[in-house]
């Protein structure tokens, strides 16, 4: 786990809970922009993925291993005594659904890009639920999800450093794809138990990782008290990394400082971008 602190007057702390396959490493952009905008950011590498673990890569034991390290990262932000905000991305944003679907996160609010909570319904989904029923027993085998890098991103430079990083995974094990696909199941068919925090929601209209029809559902399952809904034409599975990621960054942005706002805030700079 990493912590970045604003270089000016601190307004809240984000924290950011990654993707699958990828890294803290991958947020850089995202980072320096929450940090010049007055925000602390604190972030860690999930569970079988990144840095964490060297025999592991692509494995949990249990999805609850993703649940105790987001709430150790948000207790350490509480220590800031900030309003705290969540950003979850594709697998990070089910993540963060399931647990407000069980506890409330006290989080003064939620940005989700891409949620994870059902890939897309297609050949190539169906033949990784095969693979994975039918796969080795053992926890530590693994297979390829297949997903190009053009399936992330349309942004050449992004790919280019993708295609280039170590640290991105490109096997996932048997177990670990049971666990996220029984998760998404549990997770989207009881939306409505999820706790209203104000949402930020975001996806791409060309994602074909995400099945953005259950998605959207999250827009309708609650009676939020802020609701942000942005999606993006054109834009693939990481809107935040799409060549106009600047754009992404200023909604994200004017949704956490008009959150700060209304917490009783100061907020000088809003809406601000550099």
């Amino acid at each position: 786990m990493w912590k970045w602190e604003t270089v000016s007057e601190a307004k809240g702390v984000v924290v950011i809970v990654h993707n699958m396959l990828e890294h803290t490493g991958r947020y850089a952009f995202v980072i320096t922009h929450l940090r010049r905008n007055g925000y602390h950011v604190i972030m860690g590498d999930l569970p079988g993925q990144g840095q964490t673990s060297r025999m592991n890569k692509g494995q949990v034991e249990s999805f609850d291993q993703y649940h105790e390290s987001v709430l150790e990262w948000l207790k350490i932000a509480e220590g800031y005594h900030l309003p705290i905000f969540m950003i979850g991305v594709g697998l990070g944003g089910l993540i963060a659904v399931n647990l407000l679907e069980k506890v409330d996160l006290g989080i003064e609010g939620l940005v989700l890009i891409s949620p994870l909570l059902a890939f897309q319904n297609n050949a190539h989904t169906r033949k990784n639920i095969l693979t994975s029923n039918v796969g080795d027993v053992s926890k530590s085998a693994k297979f390829d999800l297949g997903f190009d890098v053009t399936d992330l991103t349309s942004n050449e430079e992004v790919q280019e450093e993708t295609v280039s990083d170590a640290l991105m995974l490109k096997k996932v094990s048997y177990h670990w794809y049971q666990e996220v696909v029984k998760n998404m199941k549990e997770t989207s068919t009881h939306l409505q138990n999820m706790k209203a925090v104000p949402l930020c929601l975001m996806y791409g209209t060309e994602d074909r990782i995400t099945d953005v029809s259950v998605t959207r559902q999250l827009a309708t399952v609650c009676d939020y008290e802020e609701l942000y809904v942005k999606a993006w034409q054109g834009f693939a599975h990481e809107v935040h990394n799409e060549s106009q990621r600047e754009a992404v960054m200023r909604y994200i942005l004017s949704f956490l400082n008009n959150r700060v706002h209304s917490a009783g805030f100061l907020v000088e700079d809003e809406n601000t971008l550099t």
